[in-house]
């Protein structure tokens, strides 16, 4: 498991960071609507090859669920059903996650760059500006507006990495559930769902950090 979760997240750096090298335009090409678009790609791939492996989960389970019938209660019920879940989690985690982050946030899940590689004004505009407003009139004073912009769409970028790394964890986080109930994993069901809350609010994370600054700033540390 661990190897498989450096292996992904090495990955995902190393699918990146190509676009992420490019500071300027080269050959016509804007980077920082490269690295958009790069994103956009790896967020839908992850999406569209959830569908499978949840299916093949569910398949599996559904499997396992026969054989109790066939063979008298061999296998112990959890394992079957933790499987099914699993799999159902897996195909619907952007569900999942809505489901996490109105826990903790009252608002659904949000994805910050789109299918079409477009940054989502309604996702989060109210976090990141809270967040960035007095840095991006800063970069203005000492440079220019486009600058600025050019900061503020690096800010949407680096939300969108933080984006594929959660998404990964948390989809690595159901799959542990399925790995505790076959016996598989050392730890309880504590640790995956940790892992899942954890990836839920990196997935999420200017609320994360606002709401973060706000507790602070209600204890009487401010920035």
């Amino acid at each position: 498991m661990h190897v498989n979760r450096l292996i992904l997240t090495v990955s995902t750096f190393l699918l990146l960071a190509p676009a992420f090298v490019l500071g300027a335009d080269l050959d016509g090409v804007n980077a920082s609507a490269a690295r958009r678009e790069l994103i956009s790609v790896i967020l839908e791939y992850i999406s569209l090859i959830s569908f499978p492996i949840g299916l093949l989960l569910m398949i599996v389970g559904a499997y396992k669920l026969k054989l109790i019938t066939e063979e008298g209660g061999k296998i112990g019920l959890s394992i079957p059903l933790m499987t099914i879940l699993a799999g159902a989690f897996t195909i619907n985690f952007k569900a999942l996650l809505s489901v996490f982050t109105n826990t903790y946030f009252k608002t659904d899940f949000c994805q910050i760059i789109d299918k079409s590689a477009a940054i989502s004004t309604s996702c989060f505009s109210t976090e990141i500006s809270g967040l960035t407003g007095d840095l991006q009139q800063r970069v203005a004073r000492l440079s220019n507006d486009s600058t600025a912009q050019v900061f503020i769409d690096n800010i949407y970028a680096i939300m969108g990495i933080f984006q594929i790394i959660g998404f990964i964890y948390f989809l690595v986080g159901i799959y542990g559930l399925k790995e505790v109930a076959n016996g598989s994993a050392q730890n309880g069901y504590g640790k995956p769902i940790t892992i899942m809350i954890a990836s839920s609010l990196i997935v999420d994370l200017p609320h994360t950090i606002t709401t973060f600054v706000d507790t602070l700033a209600k204890v009487g540390i401010n920035f």
